[in-house]
């Protein structure tokens, strides 16, 4: 955890070095409400990615023990799914093209597919 961190962190201040329009300076002299308003959603970010891990365990629990290769690709699974499903509601691709959006869109019918033969094979 503290080496990703520590990477996004060096990343971060590499481009503030190279790119001379960005400055920690001119983020902390934005409007104070939308300073509040990044740092409770990256708080929020944050504690999302931590509660993934919560979750990943609990729903690991209960998957039968010689199933357990399967919970890690449900749950990479899910997490694609959601984020291109979160990307489709909020319009994220709105001028990617149609050809994008359908690869887009056949990834995450893919997944469900796949997601249901997974299960299927569980139940069986």
């Amino acid at each position: 955890m503290g080496g990703g961190a520590l990477v996004n962190l060096g990343f971060c201040f590499i481009r503030l070095a190279k790119v001379k329009n960005l400055s920690i300076k001119a983020d902390f002299s934005l409007a104070k409400p939308l300073i509040v308003s990044n740092i409770l959603l990256s708080a929020l970010g944050g504690l999302m990615w931590y509660l993934q891990f919560f979750f990943y365990a609990w729903g690991h629990a209960s998957i039968p023990a010689q199933y357990d290769y399967m919970s890690w690709m449900l749950h990479m699974s899910f997490y694609v799914l959601c984020g291109g499903l979160v990307g489709l509601v909020l319009k994220e691709w709105k001028n990617a093209g149609i050809r994008p959006v359908s690869v887009l869109s056949l990834g995450c019918v893919v997944i469900i597919i796949a997601a249901n033969i997974v299960g299927l094979g569980m139940a069986s």
